[in-house]
């Protein structure tokens, strides 16, 4: 027997026992990815594969082994590269990886073999090939995507819409991160601004479009925004600055970013230009209390000042002067030369009177041909400020004036009233400065006059009184009586009886002449008795004719103390055998307001009686309007000084406008006073305004003289 050597073949055998475990266990670890992993040969045949990558891929085993990477992985696929490079036909991942030597990222649309779409991302690395040694294959590995792919998709999506959005939005609209640095701005805001999208985004928003003098406190109302706190009210409107340099207000609204775990990331601000509409409320807030020709406060103004004036001038013990200029001769220059040589005079006055004024003094133009100036005399001597205002306007309005090519001289009649010499309240003072300049007026013109409380105004007065008592037991009153037209076609539908008085002594007294006396003494009464009884003797004649208007008369606030008012109303209606809706009781807004409890209970009985009620002057006195609402009132009369500018006028003819709502909102008939102007009368009826009266549709006339037939006035 040959000796020969002896192998021990244990270890080898235990080596291909470890081997074949570690590919057990690759193997087992490989099918439990998630992720696809196909193995490719040199010539891009799989050789291996996992579950995963079957399932991924919506492909059988018997498929993926006859197939190639082309087939596998393009033939019915889009594809691209992550750089966003398209593949061609004869590309694909694997065989770029096993060409270039590295590592090729893809991603696929893959049509599944039931109809839907999945996306797929291909990791294709090729094996081998290191230390100069050939390439043996791709590892491809695939995962399924299409979660991420289609959120992102969504995301971008909405994005999209939400920039289409706010381009679209009429507001401008910013994004500010927590440094208050732009993050984003839509168009509208860039169009406002006048910079374009990449100038304002990352610049700091404080610094580039607010006024210098406003960042501070910008930049602490941002950080309140911040620090989740209510903006201040104050801060709801802002000023930003253009890029051209000009301001603009901005009413804003406010919203904040919150991150997952609620912490502020960023302010969302929608703003609206509001420039110019508060340019003209400020202007409209101007003509309220300016007069529109020459640019000086208005009554309204003045009365304002004069309370603050006497309440000051209470406390410190000063005294207060009201001067009011009534110009000589105007109404001959409006007659010769025409209204607009009268304006030319009326603003030349008021600079020549402005010019002469002191530091807190106000002048203010009255209306018509008057003006007036207040002087805070403090501790002077008011009588001696006043005199030597009142001489130098006479010396300033004796100089002649210019105007349309003429020369002529005006003058004026100046009356003061002093506080607390001639009176105790703004009412008196005014009254009385006006009694002082109709004194200069009856000595002349050309004179200051102060009022004076003598015995000769006592005994106008007494016989002022006795006349008119006199007047209502001898008949010396007459009815006239002004039509009421339907604005829609000029239709004749109501007529409103208007008292007058024809004196033996001085002719056919105006009820301003008057009515305040009868009101003082209790004439008013019997005179108001008078009315109704005339104006149910021509109503009765009326119907004999067939001519049955409503038949409008007022009735003042004295009367409706009268505990027996409607009582002795209806007793007449009745006696005269006419229907009482046929009559129409006027109340002017401040009488129906003044008494709640009277009033509404003296409305009900009217209504009761069967008697319509109107609410006259309306806008002149301060409604409630949900009072209003449940008072029994029919007719609402505008009041004519809001026609006086329309339609020149915006803010007027918005008010107009406005009533015409209210009234037909409350189901109440509107009736439109002082149509004087054809202009007018268009816009009443453009407004589709229900009724309307004035001088250009007809005069107050006796009865007589009443024109029955339609408007005839062309508008």
């Amino acid at each position: 027997m040959s000796r020969g050597l002896v192998v021990d073949a244990a270890p080898q055998q235990r080596a291909r026992q470890a081997l074949r475990a570690a590919e057990r266990l690759s193997r087992a670890v490989v099918e439990g990815l998630e992720e696809g992993v196909i193995v490719l040969d040199p010539r891009l045949r799989p050789v291996s594969w996992n579950v995963s990558a079957l399932r991924i891929l919506g492909v059988s085993a018997d498929e993926i082994a006859a197939a190639d990477a082309r087939d596998l992985l393009f033939a019915r696929d889009t594809l691209r590269y992550d750089s966003g490079k398209s593949l061609s036909a004869q590309d694909n991942p694997a065989q770029r990886a096993l060409r270039q030597g590295a590592p090729v990222r893809a991603t696929l649309r893959r049509a599944m073999p039931n109809g839907s779409e999945r996306w797929i991302t291909i990791l294709a690395r090729p094996i081998g090939g290191a230390h100069g040694t050939n390439r043996r294959g791709v590892v491809a590995t695939v995962a399924d995507v299409t979660g991420s792919v289609e959120g992102a998709q969504r995301l971008r999506e909405e994005r999209d819409r939400a920039q289409r959005y706010l381009e679209v939005a009429s507001t401008l609209v910013v994004v500010l991160d927590a440094a208050g640095c732009v993050e984003l701005v839509n168009r509208q805001g860039c169009e406002l601004l006048g910079y374009s999208e990449h100038e304002l985004v990352g610049r700091d928003w404080h610094e580039t479009v607010i006024p210098p003098g406003d960042r501070p406190e910008a930049r602490a109302a941002f950080q309140q925004l911040l620090a989740g706190e209510e903006p201040p009210p104050e801060r709801a409107e802002t000023f930003l600055l253009t890029k051209g340099g000009e301001e603009r207000k901005i009413a804003w609204r406010n919203a904040l970013v919150r991150d997952a775990r609620g912490t502020v990331t960023s302010v969302l601000s929608s703003g609206e230009d509001v420039t110019e509409r508060r340019r003209a409320e400020a202007q409209v807030a101007y003509l309220a209390h300016h007069d529109r020709l020459t640019g000086l406060p208005n009554r309204a103004l003045l009365e304002e000042q004069l309370q603050r004036d006497l309440a000051r001038a209470r406390r410190t013990g000063g005294a207060v002067a009201l001067v009011q200029v009534g110009l000589d001769n105007f109404k001959l220059v409006n007659d010769s030369l025409g209204h607009g040589a009268g304006d030319a005079v009326l603003r030349e006055t008021a600079q020549r009177v402005a010019e002469l004024t002191r530091a807190g003094d106000v002048i203010a133009r009255q209306g018509g041909d008057e003006f007036m100036l207040l002087l805070d005399c403090g501790a002077e001597d008011a009588q001696v400020v006043a005199q030597l205002a009142g001489d130098r306007i006479m010396e300033a309005l004796e100089q002649p004036f210019a105007v349309a090519g003429a020369e002529f001289h005006i003058g004026a009649a100046i009356g003061i009233a002093l506080f607390p010499g001639h009176a105790n309240n703004a009412e008196s003072l005014f009254k009385h400065a006006d009694m002082a300049m109709h004194q200069a007026k009856r000595a002349g013109g050309g004179t200051v006059a102060f009022y004076e409380r003598g015995a000769s105004e006592a005994r106008d007065r007494l016989s002022l009184t006795s006349r008119l008592r006199r007047a209502i037991e001898s008949d010396e009153l007459r009815l006239h009586f002004q039509p009421i037209y339907r604005v829609e076609d000029g239709q004749l539908v109501a007529v409103e009886a208007l008292v007058r008085w024809e004196d033996p002594e001085h002719g056919l007294v105006p009820p301003a002449g008057f009515i305040p006396v009868a009101e003082e003494t209790g004439l008013i009464e019997g005179i108001g008795t008078w009315v109704v009884e005339a104006l149910c003797k021509q109503a009765a004649r009326w119907a004999k004719e067939g001519f049955r208007p409503r038949l409008c008369f007022n009735l003042s606030p004295r009367q409706l103390r009268q505990p027996d008012l409607v009582a002795s109303i209806a007793q007449a209606i009745a006696r005269y055998e006419l229907p009482a809706g046929q009559f129409c009781a006027e109340l002017t807004e401040s009488a129906v307001m003044s008494d709640e409890r009277r009033d509404s209970s003296l409305l009900d009985e009217l209504h009761a009686a069967g008697l319509a009620i109107a609410i006259d002057d309306f806008g002149s006195g301060h409604s409630s309007l949900a009072r209003l609402r449940d008072l029994p009132v029919q007719v609402l009369k505008v009041d004519r000084s809001f026609l006086r500018r329309v339609p020149e006028d915006p803010g007027s003819t918005a008010i107009v406008a406005a009533v015409l709502e209210l009234g037909a909102a409350l189901g109440m008939t509107t009736v439109v006073e002082g149509v004087e102007h054809p202009e007018q009368l268009a816009l009443l009826r453009r407004h589709g305004a229900p009724l309307a009266q004035g001088f250009l549709l007809g005069r107050p006339v006796p009865a007589e003289q009443l024109d029955r037939s339609p408007a005839r006035v062309t508008a």
